[in-house]
């Protein structure tokens, strides 16, 4: 085989590898946060996967949470948070198991069936008694036992919805988890991690101020989750520590730009005239990569906008 064949082959099989790629990636979007996806959600139900064509999935609702109503039967056939950052036509499915359980926010639509938030979102699994939970947003799950779970999202969903929740069983549950000292990943320490990941989300979630001090351990922690889970709780405080913890956060050579936003949209929420301005003051030194979430290329999530420092305080 002369060389120019040879050549020919390896662009031929270079196309074909190109094509076949772009198709895997074809259609990407921009993942909610799960604090959105509870807002504009209409039902919070748990149910059973009876059949799923991956364009109609057909769920037997098992239990309710709050009052709003749903028929015992339904159509899954549609997302309401769907937005696609690049797209081919292809058919968008969703993954959900037959003869599998799911925890499911849903919304009632035009089809008069219902629709997932998107493809990946919206749903938690569960598997032997613990539910693969979201809480921040779908690329940051967190394994939770069953109980846990629907003591924690009961009241999310009931707050959310009615403005009221079981105060004293969530403030015992969620400082029973951060008066420890913050876990790690290692298997003796897991558990406890996710544990604590649920307690600083839901405090959040719920607008909650849990003892400062604690709070702030987890800030300071090596733990990249559980002090992104404090820097975004600390939003809820808007004290002159926390604002200044948070300031010190932004403005540290160290920190990741991840945890950088983080605090930038804590600070925002606190609206802080003065701690604001700081950060304006400083804009030329914060940097303009944006880190997001990683994950893998092949991951239709990928699309998930995420700002850099900078960007995150220009849009103050």
């Amino acid at each position: 085989m002369n060389t120019s064949m040879k050549n020919i082959k390896k662009l031929l099989f270079a196309l074909i590898f190109l094509f076949s790629f772009s198709n895997l990636i074809a259609e990407t979007w921009n993942e909610p946060w799960q604090k959105e996806i509870i807002q504009k959600s209409d039902n919070f139900v748990f149910g059973k996967i009876i059949e799923n064509n991956g364009t109609n999935v057909k769920v037997q609702i098992v239990k309710r949470f709050g009052n709003e109503t749903i028929p015992s039967e339904i159509i899954i056939d549609n997302y309401f948070l769907l937005e696609l950052m690049s797209g081919s036509g292809q058919i968008i499915t969703t993954d959900l198991k037959k003869e599998s359980s799911y925890y499911l926010f849903l919304k009632r639509n035009k089809n008069n069936n219902y629709s997932l938030p998107t493809p990946t979102s919206g749903f938690a699994l569960l598997d032997n008694e613990q539910v693969r939970a979201t809480y921040r947003h779908s690329y940051h799950q967190a394994l939770i036992p069953q109980s846990i779970y629907e003591l924690t999202y009961e009241n999310i969903w009931n707050y959310y919805k009615t403005r009221k929740f079981d105060k004293e069983k969530i403030t015992n549950f969620i400082n029973e988890q951060i008066s420890k000292s913050p876990a790690g990943f290692e298997e003796n320490e897991i558990s406890s991690f996710y544990l604590q990941h649920s307690a600083l989300e839901t405090s959040y979630l719920l607008d909650l101020t849990p003892d400062v001090k604690h709070i702030l351990k987890f800030a300071k922690s090596d733990n990249f989750h559980s002090k992104v889970s404090a820097l975004q709780l600390l939003g809820n405080y808007k004290t002159k520590e926390s604002n200044d913890f948070l300031v010190s956060i932004i403005l540290d050579k160290t920190s990741s730009n991840f945890e950088k936003v983080i605090g930038i949209w804590s600070l925002k929420k606190s609206e802080s005239k003065e701690h604001l301005e700081i950060l304006k003051k400083n804009i030329s030194t914060l940097s303009d990569k944006s880190e997001g979430f990683g994950g893998n290329i092949m991951d239709p999530r990928v699309g998930t906008l995420f700002p850099s420092p900078k960007e995150a305080v220009e849009s103050l």
